[in-house]
C-alpha cells in the first residue's frame, strides 16, 4: 500500500524517477563478477574509479552556549556554535599532480554542485579524481552537511523556488520579461546571451526532473546576523579556508557563483599554502574597489607599499572595449599608477572562467585589477576558447566534461610544473582503510512533491541519496544506510579519517546507498516544508552514549567520550536539530524509501537509533521489496495510545484503523530488564507487509537500548525477528554508536554474518 502525501501540503503528483542510474537494478545476476574498465566507461559514462581514500572532516568547530541548550540537571551544555564547515575529500591510489583541488560552492547550494549533474551523470569531483587529483569538496558554514539552524544564523531565509532557480540556471531564463526577475533571486531578463543557452540537461521548466534534481540542494544560508553568530560570512570563510589548508597543506581552490571571493579571503591569510584560484562564474566579488573596499574582499589586505585603510588607495575608471559593452559589461575600476601591489597574492596564478549564455558577465576589471596589482591572472571565456551555449552551471550541463578541459589545461601550464608529485601510500591498518574499486558512484534524489506557497513552488520531503559502486560486486541486493535521530549520512562513514560501515558494505562487493533523511545533512531543513524545527542538540544530548562506551574494560570509544574530546566535536558538527512533526517526517521518510527501491530494486535496509521506524516503513511501503533488515538500536517505542512501532500506521491484518484497537497486556522480561506491553492473546494483528522478511534487531553490550520487547512484538506479528545481542557473540564494550567505535569492523563482521546466512550474496 503506498502513502498518501501529507495532509498539510498542496501536492502536484509528477514523475521525479527520470533520471536514471548508471547501472540499472535488472543487473544484479552480475554479483561477482569483475566489470572490464571497457564495460564501466560504457556504463557509467567514466572509468573505474581506483581510491585510496574516501573521508570527511569538519573545521571551524567552535563551541557555545544558548540558554536553552541545558543537560539534564538544567546546567548549560555547549553546542557547536554553526561556523563549522565539511569537507568531504576523495584521493585517488595514483595521484598525478602536486596539489589537490579545494572545490567551493555557490550561494544557495552545497558541494553537490560539483558532485554530480542534473541528469545524473558524473560531476566535475569525479572527473577530477579520473584526472588524479586529490578532491576536497566544500560545504561552507549553513549549508548542506554544516547544519543551518535560526537559533545560531538568523532568521530562515525564504526558500527556494522551481521557478527562481529555473530562471537563474536554465534556458528558461530567455522566456522571463525584459531586466525581470522570477521568484526569489529572480531570472536575469532575456538579455540577448540568455537566447545562446543550449546545454542544460532539458528544458528547465517547472515539473522537469532535471530541474527538481537541482532545487533539491539547494537553500542553504549563513544567516544574516540575528541569531548566536555575530561574524561576517567572509571572516568565518577566511578562517575555516585557513584551517583546513593547515589540515591538508598546499592545494588549489576553485570557487563558483557567489562562493567566488573565497578563495580570495583564504589566500590573504595563507598566501604559501594556496597556489591556484579558479573563479568560475564568480557572481560575487566582481566589482573592484566597490562593495569590496579591498579591492576584490572585503576584509583588510596588505598591499606594498602599505596602507592602513582601503580610502588610501586611488582608483580610477575605465572604460569597457566596444564588444564588452555590447555585452553588457560596465565601467570597472582600477589603481591609479603608481599602482600598490598585493603583497600575498603574486605567486598564486588565479584565473577567472565565463561561460557564453550566464548571467555572469565575463569579467575583465577583476583581471586588469589583477595583473597591475602584480598577480598572474588570466580571463577565459569559453565563448572565445569554441564552447559554446553553457549556462552558469558549466559544471552540470551536458558537455561538463569539455568545460572543465580548459581549466585542466591551464592548471598544468601554470600551476602542477612548480611541485613534485606527492607520496599517497597509506599507513592505515586493514580495519581502518577507506580504500574502495568503484565502478561508479554518484547521488540522486527521491520523494520530492511540490507545494505552492505566495513566492513560488517548492519541493517538500526530498531525501538526499548518494550511491557507491563496487568494481567487483558480490551480493545480488544492494544496502541501504539509514541514519539515527540527529544524524545524517556521515554517521556510516567512519570518524578520525578512518573506514566506516558504508566503507566495509563496499569492500565487500555491496552496492550502497547512503541516505541523508528529509531535513538531516543535505537534504536541507525548512520550515515552509517541514513546520517547526527542535532546539540546537548540545553535547549533553550525546557524550552520555559515549561515555560508556569510552571506560574500562572493553574500552571501545577511543576519546574521552566527554565535551573537549576532538572526535565527539567532530561528531556533534553534523548533529541536525529535527523536524518537531514526527508524523509528517516518518510519512516523508516512507514516500522516498518506496521512491529509493523503485528506482534501485529490493535491497537490504540498514537502520540506526531514532531512524528506526524507517524500516518498518519502507518495508510496508513496497511489500516484497525489502529483502532484509537490520535494526541497529532503532528506536521503535510500544506507547499506550500510540501506533506500535511508528507514528503513523503500518499495514495489519485484521485492519487496524486507530491504535485505540489494539489490545495489549503487559509482560515479565527475560532479559531483566523493566515489564514491557505486546498484545494479548487471542487478538493479536499481524504485520501484513513485513512477513517472511528476515529481521535482525542489534543491541550493544553497553547500550540502554533493548531487543526483547521489539523483537517479541515482531514475532507475535508474525515477523521473521531475532535479536542479535552482541554480548552474546562475546563482543564486549560496545555503546550505542557502535559503528563508531574501535571495533566497528568486528561488529560489521558479525552483523554481515547474520545477513549472508539469511540472504546468501548469490541467487
Amino acid at each position: 500500500m503506498k502513502s498518501k502525501p501529507p495532509s498539510n501540503a498542496q501536492f502536484s503528483r509528477r514523475d521525479f524517477m527520470a533520471t536514471s542510474l548508471a547501472v540499472p537494478a535488472g543487473m544484479a545476476g552480475l554479483a561477482g563478477l569483475m566489470a572490464s574498465p571497457e564495460a564501466v566507461a560504457a556504463t557509467t559514462g567514466g572509468p573505474a574509479l581506483d581510491i585510496a581514500e574516501w573521508s570527511f572532516f569538519w573545521v571551524g568547530i567552535e563551541r557555545a552556549t544558548l540558554p536553552a541548550a541545558a543537560n539534564a540537571k538544567g546546567e548549560p551544555s555547549p553546542v557547536v556554535s554553526g561556523k563549522q564547515m565539511y569537507v568531504e575529500y576523495q584521493i585517488p591510489a595514483k595521484v598525478r599532480h602536486p596539489y589537490p583541488i579545494v572545490l567551493v560552492h555557490g550561494g544557495g547550494g552545497q558541494g553537490l554542485d560539483w558532485m554530480g549533474t542534473p541528469d545524473g551523470r558524473r560531476g566535475w569531483a569525479t572527473i577530477l579524481l579520473e584526472e588524479g587529483y586529490k578532491v576536497y569538496v566544500v560545504d561552507r558554514p549553513g549549508h548542506g552537511r554544516s547544519p543551518y539552524h535560526p537559533d545560531l544564523h538568523g532568521g530562515w531565509p525564504g526558500a527556494q523556488t522551481l521557478e527562481s532557480i529555473s530562471g537563474l540556471f536554465t534556458p528558461q531564463r530567455a522566456n522571463a520579461p525584459a531586466g525581470g526577475r522570477g521568484g526569489r533571486g529572480g531570472g536575469f531578463g532575456n538579455s540577448p546571451n540568455a537566447k545562446l543557452h543550449n546545454q542544460w540537461p532539458g528544458t528547465g521548466a517547472v515539473g522537469t526532473p532535471e530541474l527538481a534534481q537541482l532545487v533539491a540542494s539547494q537553500g542553504g544560508s549563513f544567516g544574516n546576523g540575528m541569531g548566536l553568530i555575530k561574524d561576517s560570512q567572509v571572516a568565518v570563510w577566511q578562517k575555516n579556508g585557513a584551517e583546513m589548508l593547515d589540515k591538508i597543506g598546499p592545494a588549489i581552490i576553485m570557487t563558483h557563483s557567489a562562493g567566488g571571493p573565497f578563495g580570495f579571503y583564504v589566500l590573504e591569510a595563507r598566501p604559501k599554502l594556496v597556489k591556484g584560484i579558479v573563479v568560475v562564474e564568480g557572481a560575487q566579488g566582481s566589482a573592484v574597489f566597490g562593495p569590496n573596499r579591498w579591492g576584490l574582499i572585503n576584509l583588510p589586505t596588505e598591499f606594498d607599499p602599505p596602507v592602513s585603510d582601503p580610502t588610501q588607495i586611488k582608483t580610477k575608471q575605465v572604460q569597457p572595449t566596444e564588444a564588452d559593452a555590447k555585452l553588457g559589461i560596465q565601467p570597472y575600476n582600477i589603481q591609479e599608477e603608481p599602482a600598490r601591489k598585493l603583497k600575498n597574492w603574486r605567486d598564486c596564478a588565479i584565473c577567472v572562467y565565463t561561460s557564453e549564455a550566464s548571467f555572469v558577465l565575463p569579467n575583465p576589471g577583476a583581471v586588469a585589477f589583477l595583473k597591475q596589482a602584480g598577480v598572474h591572472a588570466e580571463e577565459i571565456r569559453l565563448a572565445d576558447i569554441g564552447i559554446h551555449g553553457n549556462g552558469h552551471l558549466m559544471m552540470g550541463e551536458k558537455n561538463n566534461r569539455e568545460t572543465l578541459k580548459p581549466i585542466l589545461t591551464w592548471l598544468d601550464k601554470n600551476v602542477n610544473h612548480l611541485a613534485p608529485l606527492p607520496k599517497t601510500a597509506s599507513n592505515k591498518r586493514a580495519e581502518d582503510s577507506t580504500a574502495m574499486k568503484l565502478a561508479d558512484q554518484g547521488y540522486f534524489w527521491v520523494g520530492m512533491e511540490e507545494k505552492k506557497i505566495p513566492a513560488g513552488t517548492i519541493l517538500v520531503g526530498q531525501t538526499f541519496v548518494q550511491y557507491l559502486k563496487p568494481q567487483q560486486k558480490r551480493h545480488r541486493f544492494p544496502v541501504v544506510l539509514i541514519h539515527g535521530g540527529a544524524g545524517q549520512g556521515t554517521h556510516y562513514m567512519g570518524i578520525g579519517g578512518n573506514a566506516g560501515w558504508a566503507h566495509y558494505f563496499v569492500q565487500a562487493g555491496y552496492d550502497t546507498y547512503i541516505m541523508d533523511r528529509v531535513g538531516h545533512g543535505r537534504a536541507i531543513y525548512h520550515p515552509d516544508a517541514l513546520g517547526p524545527i527542535g532546539p540546537v542538540f548540545n553535547y549533553a544530548s550525546i557524550t552520555v552514549d559515549f561515555k560508556r562506551a569510552a571506560v574500562e574494560p572493553n574500552r571501545r570509544w577511543i576519546g574521552t567520550g566527554d565535551v573537549g574530546d576532538a572526535l565527539i566535536d567532530q561528531f556533534q558538527a553534523g548533529q541536525n536539530s529535527t523536524p518537531t512533526d514526527n508524523a509528517l517526517a516518518q510519512k516523508l521518510w516512507a514516500w522516498a524509501g518506496g521512491e529509493l527501491l523503485d528506482k534501485i530494486g529490493p535491497a537490504i535496509v540498514m537502520v540506526h537509533s531514532a531512524g528506526g521506524p524507517a524500516s518498518w516503513l519502507i518495508a510496508n511501503e513496497r511489500p516484497g521489496m525489502v529483502k532484509a533488515i537490520l535494526n541497529v538500536e532503532g528506536a521503535s517505542p510500544l506507547q499506550p495510545g500510540a501506533w506500535p512501532l511508528t507514528a503513523i500506521p503500518l499495514v495489519y491484518d485484521p485492519p487496524a484503523t486507530d491504535p485505540a484497537q489494539f489490545v495489549m497486556k503487559e509482560v515479565a522480561a527475560s532479559d531483566g530488564g523493566a515489564a514491557y506491553r505486546v498484545q494479548a492473546d487471542g487478538s493479536v494483528k499481524k504485520l501484513k507487509n513485513l512477513q517472511g522478511i528476515p529481521i535482525a534487531y542489534i543491541v550493544a553490550e553497553r547500550s540502554t537500548r533493548r531487543a526483547e520487547p521489539v523483537v517479541t512484538f515482531l514475532k507475535q506479528a508474525g515477523c521473521d525477528a531475532e535479536a542479535l545481542n552482541l554480548k552474546d557473540k562475546n563482543i564486549l564494550g560496545n555503546g550505542h554508536f557502535m559503528m563508531l567505535e574501535s571495533n566497528r569492523k568486528q561488529v560489521f563482521e558479525a552483523i554481515r554474518g547474520w545477513l549472508e546466512a539469511k540472504v546468501p550474496p548469490k541467487a
